[in-house]
Order: C-alpha cells, then structure tokens, then sequence
C-alpha cells in the first residue's frame, strides 16, 4: 500500500475504518481467545494500522496509545492473567484514534485534528 500519495483526509478515512474493523474483531476473538484464524486476521489488520498510523503524525499521541495499550495486552494473555482491564484499555485507545480520524476529515461535528 503506497500512503504518501493520498490526502490525510483519505488517509484518515482509511484508518477509522480499519480501525473499526480491528475493533470488531478483537471484540470477537475476547469471547474466545482460541481462534487461531482470527488471530492471524487480526494481526494482518494490525499490520494494516501500523502503516495507515505512521502516515498520520497528527495523531502520534494516540496512537502510540494503541501501540502501548496493545503490547499490554499480549504481556496479560501471554502471562495469563486477567484481561478484562488490558481489553478495555486497549478499546478505548482504538475508540479514541478513530475519533481523532473522524476529525482529521473534518467531518461535521469534529475539528480538524
């Protein structure tokens, strides 16, 4: 995928809906946490968001929010410890960068980021 050559509006755009798409996912796999293909879809995603995240520098605070949120996340499965605070974290960065992408559109509503 070739960023540059898009507007930060696009960019944006493509960003919330990835991010959107990961989120349902992730909800998905939290019912389970034994799905090996949803796994590998959700890290694809992932990949996905690391270069649409890295185009956007307006947004680096929240996304390194993600990023930090994330890793938190795979240190509790991995430990195996309870992921119900780990999850909600994490949730709430996702939410919070995809309502700074809606803004970064300028959509009705939202102030350019």
């Amino acid at each position: 995928m070739h960023i540059k050559e898009f507007s930060t509006r696009v960019v944006a755009f493509k960003l919330a809906a990835a991010l959107e798409k990961y989120e349902m996912d992730l909800r998905a796999l939290a019912e389970t946490w034994a799905d090996p293909v949803l796994w590998r879809r959700l890290q694809d995603e992932f990949g996905e968001l690391r270069i649409l995240g890295a185009s956007l520098p307006k947004l680096s605070v929240n996304w390194v929010a993600v990023l930090v949120s994330r890793a938190r996340l795979l240190q509790a499965l991995c430990t195996r410890a309870a992921l119900g605070s780990e999850l909600q974290e994490h949730l709430r960065a996702v939410e919070s960068l995809r309502d700074r992408c809606v803004r970064a559109m300028g959509l009705p509503g939202g102030a350019p980021a």
